[in-house]
């Protein structure tokens, strides 16, 4: 990795989202594992961004409330940004951070929920975020595969050493991705080197698919559910519990859970039937029955919820899953 950028050209920019918007629930999941390219505090988060081939600081603000949601963006750059690169900025912005999809609907109607109704009262105007590209997303679910949180870690700082820069904005450091062409100029004995382990193949691979433009995120975004996912199954080492995630984290369709894996079964069994493992069929039952229409969105407020709880104390039987 080249020696830290400096990143001191500053543009502000002003968004309001799409009521109820909850701006600490949504641009911190707990429950997702940490990376160097983007830090959380309370009412303020940072993140890096390659952008028009430049790397970008970001930094956002909260500046309204969840009911009256206005949000401060400070993008930093190493020259002074033009005001169409700034203006392309804005709609890829609400898109990776959902400031436009409207789900007004699932707290009314569960507000009132025996489960559901005090973790929405917490959480109320927490919605699914992409914060990365689709390519990027990719490159952490690779990392994710067959692997404990702390050794995902690893593969992906390690990528980042190799692959990516180091930005310094509004006295922070962070790492920065890449573009898919400069991984796919690699090789896959390069990659191993880095720890990933058979992963090589599969993100040489996808890279390759996003450099040669087979996968454009823009035209999926304007796709339905089902054409989504039957692109998204054309990339490599992508199978369908991650076009679940992808329908879920990064296009936001909020209506479907087809797939709870391993972990997550477990997880759930204890918040839901307070047992150590019940099967699969019976938690997606719970969530068909019960919130309908809903399903997956209503999986995503329990589980970070708990996640958040973890934050504040220690949950001995949550710790043995996560092993960080």
């Amino acid at each position: 990795m080249t020696k830290t950028m400096e990143l001191q050209n500053k543009a502000t920019i002003e968004l309001k989202p799409i009521p109820p918007y909850n701006f600490d629930a949504n641009f911190h999941k707990p429950s997702h594992f940490p990376s160097s390219d983007n830090i959380w505090e309370k009412g303020k988060y940072w993140i890096t961004m390659v952008w028009d081939s430049q790397e970008l600081g970001l930094k956002f603000e909260d500046i309204g409330t969840i009911d009256i949601p206005r949000i401060r963006v400070n993008v930093y750059s190493r020259k002074t940004l033009s005001k169409e690169l700034i203006d392309s900025l804005i709609p890829e912005t609400r898109w990776r951070f959902n400031f436009d999809s409207d789900i007004s609907e699932f707290f009314e109607k569960f507000k009132d929920d025996k489960v559901l109704g005090s973790i929405i009262k917490k959480w109320k105007g927490m919605k699914p975020i992409a914060a990365n590209s689709l390519y990027e997303t990719l490159v952490i679910y690779v990392v994710l595969q067959n692997a404990t949180v702390r050794r995902s870690v690893q593969m992906l700082e390690n990528l980042f050493e190799k692959f990516g820069k180091k930005v310094r904005f509004d006295n922070k450091v962070l790492s920065t991705f890449w573009e898919p062409s400069k991984m796919a100029k690699s090789t896959e004995k390069v990659l191993r080197d880095l720890k990933v382990g058979y992963r090589a193949k599969f993100l040489m691979k996808i890279s390759e698919q996003f450099a040669n433009e087979e996968i454009d995120e823009f035209v999926l975004r304007k796709m339905t559910k089902d054409e989504i996912k039957k692109e998204m199954l054309k990339l490599y080492g992508i199978g369908p519990a991650s076009v679940e995630y992808l329908l879920f984290e990064d296009f936001y369709f909020c209506d479907k859970l087809e797939k709870v894996p391993p972990w997550e079964q477990k997880i759930m069994s204890r918040l839901i039937f307070k047992k150590k493992l019940v099967p699969v069929e019976k938690i997606l039952e719970f969530f068909k029955k019960k919130y309908s229409g809903w399903n997956k969105l209503a999986f995503h407020y329990i589980w970070e919820d708990v996640f958040w709880k973890r934050k504040h104390e220690r949950i001995e039987w949550l710790e043995k899953e996560i092993r960080l």
